[in-house]
């Protein structure tokens, strides 16, 4: 609930009081520290201690009803929200396969450790700390993402299977930097500390979700893609196929190198150059309908080649999200350095010739 309360002055220095309540409910004693976090729209938070300290808990009841996915399911989405300690607890004993899921999922998520098993309990902790690099992790996704993109169209190219063996291994690891990054994000709402998000603001943590999204669909296609190259390496494609093929994707790499360079730096000029960039795909598609009716190519190859443009398309509209996304970090950033004062503002327009 919020409150009003009216600025007070003694001598020279301007305070305010704090609710009595809240100091109550945080048992909170003449002469303690506290800590203030200003923040760039003007406002400030309040926190009722330098350091967070505390270990978040979380404790899961399992029923002999409760499905091993529910059970993977319950542990993520506790390790998401950012609890440090995750208990589970049963009536009866925990079966094998109950426990192999729980080994399992853990093994999935950075930074969770099993410190003690009984008969009816679990504890898992997490020994991640709470900081927030995201611009690093986004930085690292990216990074695996364009080697995807590098050695798929070095696959089509070369006509190697080789190229894109690796592809399902990649794909695992940047699902467990999605999971931590979307960990570090989640907490910051849920638990914000003063020392936690340097910098990062709650509207940082929205848009940086919808960028985990965007990533991880970029990433879905890739793999989409590398399977249905497999598939298609022993037909020989025609050769203007071939070369709108390898066109197409190395545009739309570029476009999703240029995306996260743009939402990084927050560069509006460059995100609208990548939604302004023409790329229709629709033209290659032609070439393989025309290529199919005078028998150059298979049915089944075409159905493949559909396959993967249907891919670059989904990757090329999962790119224009992420631009989208950049001039709108872009324009906030505008907005909460713009003058507070409408007159003042208004003054300095005037001064304008």
């Amino acid at each position: 609930m919020s409150e009003t309360r009216k600025i007070q002055k003694i001598g020279n220095t301007l305070y305010i009081s704090i609710p009595k309540l809240w100091t109550t409910d945080l048992n909170l004693k003449h002469g303690e520290k506290i800590t203030l976090v200003p923040h760039q729209d003007g406002s400030i938070s309040i926190y009722p201690k330098t350091e967070d300290t505390h270990q978040r808990e979380i404790t899961l009841n399992i029923t002999s009803k409760s499905s091993t996915q529910s059970l993977k399911r319950g542990i993520i989405a506790a390790y998401l929200d950012g609890f440090d300690k995750i208990e589970l607890k049963t009536e009866t004993a925990l079966t094998e396969e109950q426990h192999e899921y729980i080994r399992d999922t853990i093994n999935c998520l950075f930074g969770l450790e099993l410190i003690e098993v009984t008969g009816n309990r679990i504890v898992i902790v997490c020994l991640l700390k709470q900081t927030m690099p995201v611009n690093k992790a986004i930085t690292r996704i990216h990074n695996v993402i364009l080697s995807m993109f590098d050695d798929t169209i070095s696959a089509i190219e070369t006509q190697n299977v080789d190229q894109i063996k690796s592809l399902t291994r990649r794909t695992r690891d940047i699902k467990r930097l999605f999971l931590v990054t979307n960990r570090l994000l989640r907490s910051a709402i849920l638990f914000p500390t003063p020392s936690q998000n340097d910098g990062i603001t709650l509207i940082d943590c929205v848009d940086y979700l919808q960028i985990l999204h965007a990533t991880s669909e970029v990433t879905s296609n890739l793999n989409k893609l590398g399977e249905t190259i497999n598939s298609l390496i022993d037909s020989k494609l025609p050769s203007p196929i071939l070369k709108n093929l390898i066109e197409a994707s190395t545009t739309i790499k570029q476009m999703y190198d240029s995306s996260i360079q743009a939402l990084l730096s927050k560069d509006i000029p460059l995100a609208n150059k990548i939604l302004d960039t023409s790329l229709d795909l629709e033209k290659m598609w032609n070439l393989c309908l025309k290529a199919n009716k005078e028998s150059k190519i298979s049915s089944v190859t075409l159905a493949d080649l559909r396959l993967i443009i249907d891919s670059l398309e989904q990757t090329k509209k999962h790119t224009h999200e992420i631009a989208n996304i950049s001039i709108d970090r872009a324009e906030a950033v505008n907005a909460r350095t713009f003058p507070r004062d409408p007159t003042a503002s208004i003054a300095k327009k005037k001064q304008k010739p």
